[in-house]
Formats: structure tokens, C-alpha cells, sequence
């Protein structure tokens, strides 16, 4: 069952957390982050952590019940048997990419220790992403180490319109996209038809 959000900006909690992702609930109420989109926790120690949201789950709250097809759209689920979206819940996993240290300098590395179990996730404002920009070291971890459940291309489109979207498109967009598809081109060891196929998706 999902639970209430808490005041804040708060939109999931930490519920399973390792060095290179983590994974959150989603409060009810509250939507889900985009795939490809960034979030941030703030840990104990007082640092930043920013993740990769890479894979968007819904399902049953309970792990030993499926949900079934009802026959009823989500308006009529909501007045006829609201009980039963009281028991489904969104989660999302995050690949870790970067952190905030205590200075306020934002390193592209994994951060010295992963989030806290019931920390708050927040999904970043355009400046976060902004500040995520050059030298894009992050784009490494996601070209050569990806999350092996989901498509890396596919993360990477929706990493790269992110970057786009994020810095004015009609000034600094284009810009921010020509630095991170020359630092991506290198990464795919000169791929050009398969830096082509990620940057036609972009747009």
C-alpha cells in the first residue's frame, strides 16, 4: 500500500539502496519520475545524490497477489472499488551517477556511500540538470556500465532530451547537446550510426 507524501518536495522513499542505484517508492498521490529523468536524496551527512531513473515499476503492494483485469477504467475503479488502488504501488530504480559533496561541488562519481533507507526523493529542477553538464563524465557510466534491464540507448535518448530541455532549447540547448554528443561519440568508440540513431530520437 502506498503511504501519504510528507511535506516537502518529497515525492518517493528509499527502500533498497546499494553503491551504484537505489530504489524508491512512490507516495500516493504523487506521480512517478520519467524514465531517463534525474532525482536527488539528500543523505544523513549532508551531501547530495543524484540518480539516472531507470526502470518504473507498478504493481501489486502485496508480492504474493497479482493484480487482475477488472473490466473498469481508472475513474470507475476509483468510485466503485477504491480499495483495490489502495493496493497497488509505483516503485522506480535510480542509477547513481554523480553526488553534491560538502563543499557544493558536483563530482560525476559514485558518491562514498549510497542513500539512506527512508531518505526523501526529489526529482531536480532544470538548474540541477544544468549544473550536471560538462565535462558529462556521467555519460561514461551509462555508455559502458548501464543498468543491464533496461536498453542503454534508450537511457541515453532520454538523458540526452533531458539536457536539451533542461538549458533553453532556443539558446543553450543546442549547445549543451553538441557537447554531450562529442563527449558520447568518443565514449561509442566513434559509432556514428549508432550516435546518429540515439541523437534522431532526441528531438
Amino acid at each position: 500500500m502506498q503511504h501519504d507524501a510528507p511535506r516537502g518536495e518529497g515525492i518517493a522513499e528509499v527502500i533498497a539502496s546499494s553503491t551504484g542505484s537505489f530504489t524508491a517508492e512512490v507516495y500516493r498521490g504523487k506521480e512517478a519520475p520519467a524514465f531517463g529523468s534525474w532525482v536527488r536524496v539528500e543523505h544523513e551527512n549532508g551531501t547530495e545524490i543524484f540518480g539516472l531513473v531507470s526502470r518504473v515499476e507498478i504493481g501489486s503492494a502485496d508480492p504474493h497477489r497479482r493484480a487482475i483485469a477488472l473490466g473498469r477504467t481508472q475513474e470507475e475503479l476509483r468510485q466503485e472499488m477504491p480499495h483495490v488502488l489502495e493496493l497497488i504501488r509505483s516503485t522506480f530504480s535510480a542509477q547513481t551517477v554523480a553526488y553534491r559533496d560538502h563543499d557544493g561541488r558536483i563530482r560525476q562519481t559514485l558518491p562514498p556511500s549510497p542513500p539512506s533507507i527512508h531518505s526523501f526523493v526529489v526529482p531536480c529542477s532544470a538548474d540541477d540538470v544544468c549544473a550536471l553538464g560538462q565535462p558529462y563524465d556521467y555519460l561514461r557510466t551509462l555508455a559502458r556500465n548501464p543498468d543491464p534491464t533496461v536498453p542503454a540507448d534508450d537511457l541515453l535518448v532520454a538523458v540526452l532530451r533531458q539536457i536539451y530541455e533542461a538549458n533553453d532549447p532556443r539558446r543553450d540547448g543546442e549547445q549543451a547537446l553538441l557537447e554531450a554528443a562529442r563527449v558520447l561519440s568518443r565514449l561509442l568508440n566513434d559509432d556514428h550510426e549508432r550516435l546518429h540513431s540515439i541523437l534522431r530520437r532526441v528531438a
